[in-house]
C-alpha cells in the first residue's frame, strides 16, 4: 500500500511541474508573438496608388505601421499628389467619413504630407 502512495505522489508532483512549465511556457511566448495593431497616429512614408480602382478606390496611400501593411483612403487628396506610385512622408487622422464603394482602407484626411 505504501509504495502505491509513493508513486501516486511522484506522479502528482511530475504532473504538477509539467503543468507549471506548459503554463508559464505560454504565458511568456503569448506576450512576445502578438504584435501591437493598434493604429497610431503619428509620422508614416506610404505610396499613393490607384491599382484599386476595380475594387472602388479611386486613390489609397498604402504603408506599413511597423507591424503590418495598412491602407489609408486620403479624403480630398490634393492634385499634387495623386501619382500612382508617388513616395510620400505624412500624418494623419482617421475620419468618419462615407468611404464610398471602397471598402479596402479607412478614411483618413492627410497632414503635413511631403514628397520623398
Amino acid at each position: 500500500m505504501k509504495f502505491l502512495n509513493v508513486q501516486n505522489s511522484a506522479l502528482m508532483v511530475s504532473v504538477s511541474a509539467l503543468s507549471f512549465l506548459m503554463i508559464t511556457g505560454c504565458v511568456s511566448n503569448k506576450s512576445s508573438i502578438q504584435p501591437e495593431t493598434k493604429l497610431e497616429e503619428g509620422k508614416y512614408v506610404g505610396i499613393v496608388t490607384n491599382e484599386f480602382v476595380q475594387r472602388g478606390c479611386s486613390w489609397i496611400i498604402t504603408y506599413n505601421d511597423g507591424s503590418e501593411d495598412k491602407y489609408l483612403i486620403p479624403v480630398q487628396l490634393e492634385e499634387e499628389y495623386k501619382n500612382n506610385g508617388q513616395k510620400i512622408e505624412f500624418s494623419f487622422h482617421l475620419s468618419r467619413i462615407n468611404q464610398g464603394d471602397c471598402q479596402l482602407g479607412q478614411p483618413a484626411v492627410l497632414e503635413s504630407i511631403e514628397v520623398r
